[in-house]
């Protein structure tokens, strides 16, 4: 169970924290292009809202687990 969770929370922030750190160096490299570097981590949104649905269906499946 605690590895489930780990994993639905740990791999969007190793995503986020990379990339994130990727745009960041990128932003201080290329100060002009801030607003294409900017769009073009619109999939990051994917997989946060990816890793949500899982979360809420893991919390689902403890819940009626737990419940029946």
């Amino acid at each position: 169970m605690i590895a489930g969770f780990w994993f639905i929370i740990g791999v969007p922030c190793a995503v986020v924290a990379f990339w994130g750190s990727k745009m960041i160096n990128d932003l201080g490299n290329f100060p002009s292009k801030s607003a294409k570097i900017q769009v073009s981590v619109w999939w990051i949104y994917l997989v946060e809202m990816f890793f949500l649905v899982c979360l809420v269906g893991y919390g689902s499946v403890l819940y009626n687990w737990n419940s029946s």
